[in-house]
């Protein structure tokens, strides 16, 4: 997965930073990164009907975490 394309993820500040706020809203970093990976993967592509499958998945999965 290209996710250095998304410079806060591509250095450890970063990182750090986003980490920090996922645990501050009750969210997995993993489960962030899986987002961020369905949106980079599809830049540059007409939307799929599967992106939003993929979206809701994994949104439902944090509200299970919950």
């Amino acid at each position: 997965m290209p996710r250095n394309v998304v410079v806060l993820l591509d250095n450890p500040d970063g990182r750090t930073m986003i980490k920090d706020a996922c645990k501050a809203n009750g969210m997995l970093f993993a489960e962030f990164e899986e987002l961020v990976q369905a949106e980079v993967e599809q830049t540059g592509k007409q939307r799929r009907a599967g992106l939003w499958d993929s979206f809701d998945d994994i949104l439902d999965r944090i509200q299970v975490d919950e």
